[in-house]
Protein backbone atom coordinates (compact mmCIF):
# COMPACT_ATOMS: atom_id res chain seq x y z
CA UNK A 1 0.00 0.00 0.00
CA UNK A 2 1.45 3.38 -0.83
CA UNK A 3 1.64 6.53 1.47
CA UNK A 4 1.65 9.00 -0.80
CA UNK A 5 4.23 11.14 -2.54
CA UNK A 6 7.10 12.47 0.22
CA UNK A 7 6.18 9.42 2.51
CA UNK A 8 9.01 8.72 4.99
CA UNK A 9 10.35 13.02 4.20
CA UNK A 10 10.66 15.10 7.52
CA UNK A 11 12.07 17.83 5.25
CA UNK A 12 9.53 21.18 6.23
CA UNK A 13 8.05 19.32 9.37
CA UNK A 14 7.80 21.57 12.09
CA UNK A 15 8.37 20.01 15.67
CA UNK A 16 5.88 19.60 17.85
CA UNK A 17 5.23 22.06 20.78
CA UNK A 18 6.07 21.83 24.34
CA UNK A 19 3.44 19.26 25.86
CA UNK A 20 1.98 18.78 22.07
CA UNK A 21 1.71 14.86 20.93
CA UNK A 22 3.90 13.73 18.14
CA UNK A 23 2.23 12.67 14.77
CA UNK A 24 3.38 8.91 15.78
CA UNK A 25 2.21 9.12 19.61
CA UNK A 26 -1.00 10.55 18.57
CA UNK A 27 -4.13 9.12 20.39
CA UNK A 28 -1.42 6.89 22.26
CA UNK A 29 -1.97 7.52 26.28
CA UNK A 30 0.80 7.37 28.49
CA UNK A 31 0.40 4.92 31.52
CA UNK A 32 1.26 5.80 34.86
CA UNK A 33 2.15 2.96 37.42
CA UNK A 34 -0.92 2.03 38.66
CA UNK A 35 -2.80 1.95 35.28
CA UNK A 36 0.04 -0.09 34.10
CA UNK A 37 -0.09 -2.76 37.52
CA UNK A 38 -4.33 -2.79 36.85
CA UNK A 39 -3.83 -3.33 33.49
CA UNK A 40 -1.70 -6.66 33.81
CA UNK A 41 -3.83 -7.55 36.11
CA UNK A 42 -7.05 -7.66 34.42
CA UNK A 43 -4.79 -9.16 31.37
CA UNK A 44 -3.93 -11.92 33.42
CA UNK A 45 -7.18 -12.84 35.41
CA UNK A 46 -9.04 -13.04 32.03
CA UNK A 47 -5.74 -15.61 30.87
CA UNK A 48 -6.55 -17.34 34.53
CA UNK A 49 -10.07 -17.49 33.60
CA UNK A 50 -10.21 -18.47 29.82
CA UNK A 51 -7.22 -21.65 31.37
CA UNK A 52 -10.34 -23.08 33.34
CA UNK A 53 -12.91 -22.58 30.90
CA UNK A 54 -10.86 -24.23 28.82
CA UNK A 55 -10.11 -27.18 31.41
CA UNK A 56 -13.57 -27.65 32.19
CA UNK A 57 -12.31 -27.54 36.33
CA UNK A 58 -12.48 -24.56 38.67
CA UNK A 59 -10.31 -26.44 41.60
CA UNK A 60 -8.09 -24.66 43.00
CA UNK A 61 -5.15 -26.12 41.66
CA UNK A 62 -6.42 -25.70 37.90
CA UNK A 63 -7.00 -21.71 39.25
CA UNK A 64 -3.13 -21.89 40.20
CA UNK A 65 -1.97 -23.58 37.17
CA UNK A 66 -3.65 -21.53 35.18
CA UNK A 67 -2.40 -18.50 37.04
CA UNK A 68 1.24 -19.80 36.70
CA UNK A 69 0.87 -20.11 32.89
CA UNK A 70 -0.69 -16.56 32.62
CA UNK A 71 2.16 -14.62 34.86
CA UNK A 72 5.02 -16.92 32.94
CA UNK A 73 3.89 -16.22 29.55
CA UNK A 74 3.03 -11.98 30.37
CA UNK A 75 7.05 -12.30 31.30
CA UNK A 76 8.11 -14.52 28.50
CA UNK A 77 6.35 -12.78 25.67
CA UNK A 78 6.82 -9.29 27.36
CA UNK A 79 3.46 -8.03 26.46
CA UNK A 80 2.93 -4.39 26.57
CA UNK A 81 0.13 -2.81 28.95
CA UNK A 82 -3.39 -2.52 27.77
CA UNK A 83 -4.57 1.22 27.72
CA UNK A 84 -7.24 0.25 30.60
CA UNK A 85 -11.05 1.57 29.30
CA UNK A 86 -13.09 -0.59 30.80
CA UNK A 87 -16.73 0.17 32.75
CA UNK A 88 -18.47 -3.52 34.04
CA UNK A 89 -22.06 -3.77 33.61
CA UNK A 90 -23.01 -6.81 35.55
CA UNK A 91 -26.03 -7.77 34.26
CA UNK A 92 -24.81 -6.85 30.22
CA UNK A 93 -21.82 -9.48 31.46
CA UNK A 94 -23.95 -11.92 32.50
CA UNK A 95 -25.67 -11.57 28.98
CA UNK A 96 -22.64 -12.30 27.27
CA UNK A 97 -21.51 -15.06 29.72
CA UNK A 98 -24.85 -16.70 28.79
CA UNK A 99 -24.66 -16.42 25.34
CA UNK A 100 -21.05 -17.74 24.83
CA UNK A 101 -21.83 -20.56 27.17
CA UNK A 102 -25.12 -21.34 24.22
CA UNK A 103 -22.69 -21.02 21.54
CA UNK A 104 -19.95 -23.56 23.01
CA UNK A 105 -22.76 -26.04 23.63
CA UNK A 106 -24.58 -25.69 20.03
CA UNK A 107 -20.98 -25.44 17.92
CA UNK A 108 -19.95 -28.39 20.00
CA UNK A 109 -22.83 -30.41 18.66
CA UNK A 110 -22.76 -29.06 15.31
CA UNK A 111 -18.98 -29.80 14.96
CA UNK A 112 -19.35 -33.31 16.48
CA UNK A 113 -22.67 -34.08 14.27
CA UNK A 114 -20.64 -33.45 11.23
CA UNK A 115 -17.58 -35.19 12.18
CA UNK A 116 -19.45 -38.43 12.83
CA UNK A 117 -22.65 -38.09 10.20
CA UNK A 118 -21.11 -35.84 7.70
CA UNK A 119 -17.04 -35.74 7.54
CA UNK A 120 -17.38 -34.31 3.84
CA UNK A 121 -19.09 -31.37 5.16
CA UNK A 122 -16.37 -30.84 7.78
CA UNK A 123 -14.99 -28.25 5.58
CA UNK A 124 -13.66 -24.66 6.87
CA UNK A 125 -12.70 -21.36 5.39
CA UNK A 126 -10.91 -17.96 7.06
CA UNK A 127 -14.12 -15.44 7.06
CA UNK A 128 -13.11 -11.62 6.99
CA UNK A 129 -15.14 -9.89 9.63
CA UNK A 130 -15.23 -5.95 9.73
CA UNK A 131 -14.48 -4.66 13.54
CA UNK A 132 -16.43 -1.69 15.06
CA UNK A 133 -14.42 -1.03 18.10
CA UNK A 134 -11.08 0.27 18.23
CA UNK A 135 -10.25 -0.03 21.42
CA UNK A 136 -7.28 -2.84 22.51
CA UNK A 137 -8.59 -4.31 25.20
CA UNK A 138 -11.60 -4.61 23.86
CA UNK A 139 -10.40 -6.41 20.67
CA UNK A 140 -8.21 -8.93 22.86
CA UNK A 141 -11.39 -9.98 25.21
CA UNK A 142 -13.49 -10.01 21.57
CA UNK A 143 -10.90 -12.42 20.23
CA UNK A 144 -10.42 -14.71 23.13
CA UNK A 145 -13.74 -14.93 23.58
CA UNK A 146 -14.39 -16.00 19.99
CA UNK A 147 -11.63 -18.67 20.07
CA UNK A 148 -13.54 -20.66 23.13
CA UNK A 149 -16.38 -21.71 20.63
CA UNK A 150 -16.18 -24.58 18.89
CA UNK A 151 -15.37 -24.70 15.44
CA UNK A 152 -14.17 -21.11 15.51
CA UNK A 153 -10.61 -19.67 16.05
CA UNK A 154 -9.21 -16.12 15.36
CA UNK A 155 -6.21 -16.35 13.46
CA UNK A 156 -5.55 -12.68 12.75
CA UNK A 157 -6.21 -9.62 14.14
CA UNK A 158 -5.60 -6.38 11.73
CA UNK A 159 -5.60 -3.16 14.53
CA UNK A 160 -4.76 -0.95 11.42
CA UNK A 161 -7.38 -2.19 9.32
CA UNK A 162 -10.08 -2.81 11.67
CA UNK A 163 -10.75 -6.44 10.45
CA UNK A 164 -9.97 -10.03 12.16
CA UNK A 165 -9.82 -13.33 10.48
CA UNK A 166 -11.50 -16.32 11.90
CA UNK A 167 -10.84 -19.63 10.71
CA UNK A 168 -14.79 -21.71 10.59
CA UNK A 169 -15.96 -25.28 10.98
CA UNK A 170 -17.61 -26.55 9.27
CA UNK A 171 -18.37 -23.70 6.34
CA UNK A 172 -19.64 -25.17 3.78
CA UNK A 173 -21.63 -22.41 1.73
CA UNK A 174 -22.03 -18.58 1.25
CA UNK A 175 -25.21 -19.25 4.31
CA UNK A 176 -22.40 -20.91 6.55
CA UNK A 177 -20.45 -17.63 5.91
CA UNK A 178 -22.52 -15.15 6.85
CA UNK A 179 -23.44 -17.02 9.83
CA UNK A 180 -20.66 -17.17 11.03
CA UNK A 181 -19.89 -13.51 10.72
CA UNK A 182 -22.98 -12.68 12.36
CA UNK A 183 -22.05 -14.49 15.17
CA UNK A 184 -18.96 -12.59 15.53
CA UNK A 185 -20.03 -9.23 15.46
CA UNK A 186 -22.84 -10.65 17.81
CA UNK A 187 -19.66 -11.85 20.01
CA UNK A 188 -18.43 -8.08 19.46
CA UNK A 189 -21.27 -6.49 20.37
CA UNK A 190 -21.81 -8.56 23.58
CA UNK A 191 -18.08 -7.41 24.75
CA UNK A 192 -18.46 -4.11 24.14
CA UNK A 193 -21.86 -3.46 25.46
CA UNK A 194 -20.57 -5.30 28.90
CA UNK A 195 -17.40 -3.87 29.02
CA UNK A 196 -16.91 -0.95 27.08
CA UNK A 197 -16.54 2.49 28.27
CA UNK A 198 -19.31 5.26 26.92
CA UNK A 199 -17.23 6.52 24.24
CA UNK A 200 -16.48 2.95 23.14
CA UNK A 201 -20.25 2.05 22.88
CA UNK A 202 -20.96 5.56 21.35
CA UNK A 203 -18.06 5.00 18.71
CA UNK A 204 -19.57 1.27 18.30
CA UNK A 205 -22.57 2.58 16.97
CA UNK A 206 -21.44 4.87 14.94
CA UNK A 207 -19.18 2.19 13.07
CA UNK A 208 -22.54 -0.15 13.13
CA UNK A 209 -24.52 3.11 11.21
CA UNK A 210 -21.89 3.36 8.63
CA UNK A 211 -21.23 -0.24 8.07
CA UNK A 212 -24.90 -0.93 7.70
CA UNK A 213 -24.94 1.85 5.47
CA UNK A 214 -22.04 0.84 3.42
CA UNK A 215 -23.47 -2.77 3.04
CA UNK A 216 -27.17 -1.69 2.20
CA UNK A 217 -25.34 0.58 -0.67
CA UNK A 218 -23.45 -2.55 -1.72
CA UNK A 219 -26.61 -4.74 -1.75
CA UNK A 220 -28.47 -1.46 -4.23
CA UNK A 221 -25.48 -1.53 -6.48
CA UNK A 222 -25.70 -5.37 -6.83
CA UNK A 223 -29.72 -5.20 -7.42
CA UNK A 224 -28.90 -3.08 -10.46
Amino acid sequence: MSDGPGAGSTQGVPAPADGAKSPGNAGAPVLNFGQRLVSRLITMVWLTAMWVVLWGDASPGTVVAGAGVAVGGYAVARLPPLPVRIRVRPLRALLLFGNIMVDMAVSSVRVAVHSVWRPERMRGAIVEVSMRTDSDLLLALIAAGLSLITGSVVIELNREEGVVYVHGTPVQSERSVHKLRRQVRRTEELFVRAFGTADDVAEFEHQERQLRNAEAAGAGEGDR
